[in-house]
């Protein structure tokens, strides 16, 4: 019997971890660089070795700092590559609206056709959020959605979110993936790059860029048409995490004495004359020598002339092997490692111990103090210890009753938790009078306006619609006050 216990729990732990989601990542839109014309993304988890993510607004990248604004008629979009054979369980949005307006549609598709659509509606509709959250009270709230189709994705993944065509807009923060299938994952946070200075040494199995003037060494054209290396501008060298940046493993040739420069994708850097680079062609051995002013990179074919950076104007700047010696050298910068994610070590809410009155106000908004103040993940999950009192979602206390409650916050990176206690007193204006005579059982209630028809198994509305399934006391008959929920 002992035996036939451990192997039913072995299989219900197996069942469990095969219906669990096997990875996660959170791409989160942090501002727009005005003078690179990108966004910012601060991202963490774990996405598929070798994917790339590329977040496009077309309202915030035109409109003064407006990044994660999507308004009535615009749209957002992640394009997700290289997540083949991945399979899409889950994602969260995290994102608010306009004080009483703004509505939205999201529409997931790969290369075989939609696997995912959400009609045009309201944020506050039930389809989405079910209630406004202005976007002055700095809350976005996690809005979940399990995916109806759950099949392997094939070719790029858009997931795209675009505004309706009434007034008010919706604000976005980042979009949560829960996934299976990659074979391998990586963390989508940045790397950091120091400088090789002149007196530096380089060793084999080293991980490099060339940079220079904030720009970095990067192939978005093709060398094989152009025969030059693009420069992309990056916002930091100690935070690089764009995917088109050509990052360059440093090995010897043969002979020992020359380096090669294999990029990312396994291609060697040649040259096949001046002003002509080429992947795994021509003359792929390099001499290195570090400099105050750069690094010089030359080819050991002399004629082929050295690296170098030009930024030309009216043109692009770009990375190529001249002869010229009045172009300025590229600065070698070695990768010497990776961000990992900043864990809370404390949270405080704003009150320890807060009471408020029925019929002063229907919702209580409260917002956390994470601590250090560049925490990664910044999500946190809430709960309330009486849902008959108070339910809480991403922050929003809807208040249900009289009663006490205490509300607790989790952070996800489980680095910290923080409670208050929350007492929600009757409604004053709540009265009740008989309906018939004192000795009657069934009262007419009146509160605020609004008739409640209250009796000993519950109490309703005057259309005949329960209320809720406790009947309405009044303080002359000894017995606690039971607010009921509408």
């Amino acid at each position: 019997m002992t035996s036939l216990k451990k192997h039913i729990s072995t299989l219900l732990l197996a069942l469990s971890c095969m219906a669990s989601w096997a990875e996660e990542v959170t791409y989160c839109i942090d501002s727009f660089d005005k003078d690179k014309q990108d966004f910012v993304m601060k991202s963490f988890g774990r996405q598929p070795s070798g994917s790339i993510m590329t977040f496009w607004n077309d309202y915030g990248a035109t409109t003064g700092n407006r990044y994660n604004q999507i308004p009535r008629g615009r749209e957002a979009t992640f394009l997700l590559q290289g997540w083949d054979g991945c399979t899409l369980r889950a994602f969260t949005l995290a994102m608010c609206s306009n004080n009483s307006s703004g509505s939205l549609s999201l529409k997931i598709s790969d290369e075989m056709g939609e696997i995912y659509c959400q009609r045009t509606c309201d944020y506050a509709d039930e389809e989405w959020f079910g209630m406004w959250v202005s976007k002055d009270l700095g809350i976005y709230p996690d809005i979940m959605r399990t995916m109806t189709e759950q099949r392997p994705i094939q070719g790029d993944l858009s997931i795209t979110i675009k505004g309706g065509t009434q007034e008010g807009s919706i604000y976005l923060r980042s979009l949560t993936l829960d996934y299976e299938g990659a074979a391998e994952t990586e963390s989508p946070m940045g790397w950091i790059f120091e400088k090789v200075e002149a007196k530096g040494k380089l060793a084999e199995g080293d991980v490099v860029m060339l940079y220079r003037s904030g720009d970095a060494a990067s192939d978005i054209d093709g060398m094989e048409t152009s025969h030059y290396l693009d420069a992309i501008g990056i916002s930091s060298t100690t935070d690089v995490s764009e995917p088109d940046v050509e990052l360059f493993t440093l090995s010897h040739d043969a002979s020992g004495s020359h380096w090669q420069l294999t990029d990312q994708y396994g291609r060697k850097l040649g040259a096949t004359k001046a002003q002509a680079l080429a992947w795994d062609e021509g003359i792929m051995t390099w001499d290195i020598t570090l400099g105050y002013d750069g690094a010089t990179i030359a080819s050991t074919n002399t004629k082929y002339g050295t690296l170098r950076y030009n930024a030309p104007s009216g043109s692009y700047p770009r990375f190529w092997n001249y002869t010229s010696k009045t172009l300025p050298l590229p600065y070698i910068y070695r990768r010497t490692g990776q961000h990992t994610p900043i864990v809370s070590t404390s949270m405080t809410l704003p009150w320890q111990e807060r009471t408020v009155q029925l019929g002063t106000q229907d919702t209580l908004v409260i917002k956390p103090t994470l601590l250090p103040s560049k925490v990664t993940d910044t999500r946190v999950g809430w709960q309330s210890s009486n849902a008959d009192v108070a339910t809480v979602r991403s922050g929003i206390v809807e208040l249900m009753g009289a009663g006490t409650t205490t509300i607790t916050a989790t952070s996800l990176d489980g680095g910290s938790t923080a409670t208050m206690r929350l007492i929600v007193t009757p409604d004053a204006d709540a009265v009740s009078t008989p309906l018939a005579n004192q000795d009657s059982p069934i009262r007419k209630v009146a509160r605020k306006g609004k008739v409640l028809i209250s009796t000993p198994w519950g109490s309703y509305d005057i259309k005949g619609q329960e209320i809720d399934h406790l009947p309405f006391h009044n303080h002359s008959e000894g017995n606690s006050i039971h607010q009921p929920k509408y």
